[in-house]
């Protein structure tokens, strides 16, 4: 899992939520080798912008309307935009990885080549998957089975933690908050199937409709498991009944963000007395760390809930709950039955992705999942400029020079934390392409058994040794291991290790690309530079000092003034309606538009700064309109409805329309670039009411 303190560019696919990723500029692979008379790559492809839309009224539509009608979502897709378009020609490149390392079948045995290889071959052969069905689970279904008492509750749901199905609540290594040197043990809430914990109680028809759907899915899983209709339906109301009481105690989606409510030190000891319904120290025993003494219990009622509930409900209860967790984990990579009926519920009616993937694009999901970095350092091999890092080094220093004067110049913040604001931007650390240090594989084994256990494998393997896993509780913090595969196309800030982070698969064309113009570049990957350095001073991010600890560095004053303009952007994106009656959550979306917000004010200064003379006309755009449509093309997309629901409900990136008109009129130099946006139009914003934050 992604550890909380990591804050991405945008949301990741999970088993529950479809991939909410970030989109690019341009309409295709082949339309970027587009150029001008000039020469110049061009900023965008004025055949996707709708004229018959007037700016002001709706920036994100004229810009790329054209486009999002020509362009309906893919029925293997929940969204469809410049993202998927590079994420596609990602797929291809990894495929010739894989079927290269699947066809060798000299591999050594253990070498990173033979599992790269033999988990796509395992993950391919159908017919297998169809001939085994339930039989590579079933010692778990039997396990689960003999469960006689509550104790053996405890002990059933360990092992399956050890296997990352997570149960009930979900274990990593994570560094201390208050003291960033340091790895500690961290639990955080879980148990629930539906994405979120509203999910469970709000009462509009969609989500009355959901929670129908979700019954009538686990009770079919349940016959899958063997058994009767009537039986399934009373056991699927059980889990039901069981997840809305630990929904109840769960933090909500907004506290759940929060850095200072989620650090909550305690003392096994004091664990043990808070939530007594688990033994503690045999659950860490069993983990093999007998030696942790202190955890870091992100939500304290959710765990106090768990434990009563644990010594108050049935044991049978609880074993018809932990067959069902032991499904949702493993359908995907069994039988197509199975797999089916656990992409109808939560990719079609969720999301309303109406096919799945091909097969080999699932299980190379799975394999990014299980071996990514390996997959990831054979990619960079083949796939990655080095050239790129050169060009994004001088981007990067243009943006800590625009973020610097920003800083210097900003009239709401005294002399005291300005200081100290500018020394933890002069120790951000930024990473590109690749890690320095590899992920050791060593301690995974890939065998030709069966799909869904070499998946099980892997994330035993994760859970023990990722860059989150049990084995670094205790050791010092490794600023070289990176929570992201080098063949992602997303970018990352951690707050804890006040650094950011740019893959490899971000760096290419139409996110990046070295030879094109500086308003190209600067619309583009200059704002998600800045939007990851901004993420260290975002509402969040702000609370972390220059060492990465948790601590309060701000005046009252400046903290009072902070607020008071960032609760200015919650009541603007408040405001934007997702579908009718629907709106973005501008609490829980505040620290990405803040991001999304002082990325493109630092991007637009970063490319001041870079200007060597006024720059030149192409297509018949300034490079200030080049610069603005740029970015808001980064973000077109079309979507399904039953996407947008999610997103709107579960993600804290604001739905990709108003990541553009939410950011664009809150920033002076768009209204001089596009002089013709005028008061009056619907989102022209006049200046007492535009945030200055950074």
């Amino acid at each position: 899992m992604r550890r909380m303190g990591v804050v991405c560019l945008f949301a990741f696919g999970i088993a529950i939520i479809i991939a909410l990723t970030l989109v690019g500029f341009g309409s295709s692979e082949a339309s970027m080798g587009n150029t001008s008379a000039s020469g110049h790559e061009k900023a965008f492809d004025p055949g996707s912008m709708n004229l018959s839309v007037s700016p002001g009224n709706d920036f994100y539509d004229y810009v790329e309307g054209a486009w999002i009608k020509s362009h309906p979502v893919p029925a293997d897709k929940a969204r469809y935009g410049e993202f998927q378009i590079v994420d596609d020609r990602t797929y291809d490149r990894v495929k010739k990885i894989v079927d290269s390392a699947a066809n060798n079948t000299s591999a050594p045995e253990g070498s990173l080549d033979q599992k790269i290889g033999e988990f796509y071959r395992v993950g391919m052969d159908n017919a297998t998957l169809e001939k085994q069905r339930l039989d590579p689970i079933k010692d778990k279904l039997n396990m689960i089975d003999n469960i006689s008492n509550t104790s053996e509750v405890q002990a059933v749901s360990t092992q399956m933690m050890d296997y990352g199905m997570d149960p009930f609540f979900s274990m990593y290594a994570a560094p201390d908050k208050k003291n960033s040197r340091v790895m500690i043990a961290t639990i955080t809430q879980g148990g629930l199937g539906l994405p979120d914990r509203d999910f469970y109680f709000r009462q509009d028809n969609d989500s009355i409709k959901t929670r129908a759907q979700y019954l009538t899915h686990v009770a079919k899983m349940f016959v899958f498991l063997g058994d009767s209709p009537k039986i399934a339906e009373n056991n699927a109301k059980t889990v039901m009944t069981i997840e809305t009481r630990l929904a109840n105690a769960s933090f909500t989606n907004v506290a759940d963000n929060d850095e200072i409510k989620t650090y909550n030190m305690m003392s096994l000891e004091e664990l043990q007395a808070f939530a007594p319904g688990l033994n503690w120290s045999r659950l860490f025993s069993a983990f093999g760390r007998p030696d942790v003494t202190e955890v870091n219990v992100r939500n304290p009622s959710f765990f106090k809930e768990l434990s009563t509930a644990l010594q108050n409900d049935s044991v049978a209860d609880w074993k018809t709950f932990l067959r069902w967790k032991l499904i949702l984990a493993t359908s995907s990579y069994l039988s197509s039955d199975l797999e089916g009926e656990h992409f109808d519920f939560y990719g079609r009616k969720l999301n309303g992705q109406q096919e799945m993937k091909p097969r080999w694009k699932r299980v190379l999901d799975a394999e990014y999942g299980a071996i990514g970095e390996a997959i990831g350092r054979v990619y960079v091999d083949g796939y990655f400029d080095p050239g790129s890092k050169a060009r994004m080094q001088e981007m990067v220093s243009n943006l800590k020079k625009a973020f610097r004067e920003r800083i210097q110049n900003l009239t709401w913040m005294e002399p005291e934390t300005k200081k100290k604001a500018l020394t933890k931007l002069d120790v951000l650390d930024v990473q590109v392409g690749y890690p320095d240090e590899w992920l050791n594989y060593s301690e995974l084994e890939v065998k030709n058994v069966s799909y869904v256990m070499n998946v099980l494998a892997a994330s035993k393997f994760q859970f023990h040794h990722g860059p989150d896993g049990l084995d670094r509780i205790g050791k010092p913090v490794d600023r070289k291991l990176w929570e992201m595969d080098p063949q992602e196309t997303n970018a990352y800030a951690d707050y804890n290790k006040v650094l950011i982070v740019f893959p490899a698969g971000i760096l290419q064309s139409p996110f990046f690309n070295k030879d094109a113009d500086d308003a190209v570049n600067y619309g583009a990957i200059g704002a998600i530079i800045g939007h990851e350095m901004t993420h260290n001073f975002d509402s969040q991010g702000r609370k972390f000092d220059a060492s990465g600890n948790l601590t309060d560095w701000w005046t009252s004053k400046d903290a009072d003034n902070f607020n008071k303009s960032t609760g200015g952007l919650v009541d603007e994106y408040n405001m934007f309606e997702v579908l009718p009656g629907l709106h973005v959550n501008g609490n829980l979306t505040l620290p990405e538009n803040i991001a999304d917000f002082g990325g493109l004010t630092m991007a637009y200064h970063a490319y001041k700064l870079s200007l060597k003379g006024e720059p030149e006309m192409i297509d018949g755009f300034t490079g200030d309109q080049r610069f603005f449509l740029s970015f808001a093309q980064m973000w077109r997309e079309s979507d399904t409805n039953e996407s947008l629901r999610m997103r709107a409900l579960t993600d804290t990136h604001s739905p990709c329309r108003f990541r553009v008109n939410g950011v664009v009129f809150n920033v002076p130099e768009f209204y001089k670039a596009f002089p013709s946006i005028k008061p009056g139009d619907k989102l022209h914003r006049p200046v007492n009411e535009r945030p200055v934050i950074w």
